[in-house]
């Protein structure tokens, strides 16, 4: 092999390795949507639904316009020894959902099993705490 096509050579393989270098993704950033409208309220029913499983929970219609977590609460209702309804809950059956900017993307995120869905039709925005 020549000099010139081993100095070649060796240029590709630099490029080509510089090249090929990956970014890494942005960090998911806590966000809200400005105005819910009923499309999204519903595709964030059928997100809960994908990562929860269940049937879809009846959500505020300002849902995530004020707070970027979702907590849901599943109540047993039994009856008790006059047919009057107790409820009945536990720590287990709360989830939390949270909403997540992450890139471009809007998506519902489920810390529990660490899932998210990606949300066609939300349009979100960064909300940053006041912590930081």
């Amino acid at each position: 092999m020549r000099k010139s096509q081993r100095k070649m050579w060796l240029l590709s393989i630099l490029f080509c390795s510089v090249g090929c270098e990956q970014t890494a993704p942005p960090a998911p950033t806590l966000a809200t949507i400005d105005h819910p409208t009923a499309m999204m309220k519903a595709e964030l029913q059928s997100a809960i639904v994908q990562l929860k499983g269940g049937v879809a929970p009846r959500l505020a219609d300002d849902v995530f316009s004020t707070n970027s977590s979702l907590l849901i609460e599943q109540i047993s209702n039994l009856a008790g020894p006059l047919e009057s309804p107790i409820y009945v809950t536990n720590k287990e059956s709360v989830a939390r959902f949270e909403l997540q900017k992450r890139g471009d993307l809007c998506v519902l995120y489920f810390p529990k099993t660490q899932n998210y869905v990606p949300l066609e039709h939300v349009k979100c925005r960064p909300t940053y705490s006041a912590e930081k």
